[in-house]
């Protein structure tokens, strides 16, 4: 009777140990800095929409939590005179399985060198992968997107 209560808790011992090493690892993505190129769609409010390709998006994670996006040598309008560079500051990310989520509100984003209040940034949504970046928001009363894929 001794060596099958013997048996039964070296078999316990084993199933334990073997179940153990069965631990999820940790399979979070890394999401690093990084250039995606792509398409700019701005919602023109009134019935047209004005595209952009070959977009240059730099994503820029910061602190833990926060990111910035420079958008770089846009136009938002067939009636923009020039393109510009647009820095949104203090994004707020969240590590999701894919990557990161993107979102902010009442950003006041940069160019030329200044704030552009009237293009305040609110409702901006997104995600940012290893090898993709997408965001919506809306650029004073223009609702504008993103989607490109990253520039090894």
């Amino acid at each position: 009777m001794k060596n099958l209560n013997f048996l039964l808790i070296a078999i316990m011992a084993l199933l334990i140990t073997a179940c153990n090493k069965d631990e999820p690892k940790d399979e979070s993505i890394v999401v690093s800095e990084g250039t995606y190129v792509g398409k700019l769609t701005v919602d023109q409010n009134d019935g047209t929409f004005y595209t952009q390709e070959n977009v240059s998006v730099v994503f820029l994670p910061e602190t833990k939590g926060k990111a910035e996006i420079k958008m770089l040598q846009v136009s938002f309008s067939a009636k923009m005179p020039l393109k510009l560079d647009m820095t949104i500051p203090n994004i707020t990310t969240s590590e999701i399985s894919e990557g990161l989520s993107l979102s902010g509100d009442s950003i006041v984003p940069l160019a030329m060198g200044g704030e552009f209040p009237q293009y305040t940034i609110t409702k901006m949504t997104g995600k940012v992968q290893p090898q993709t970046l997408s965001i919506a928001l809306k650029c004073g009363v223009f609702p504008l997107t993103f989607s490109g894929i990253k520039n090894n």
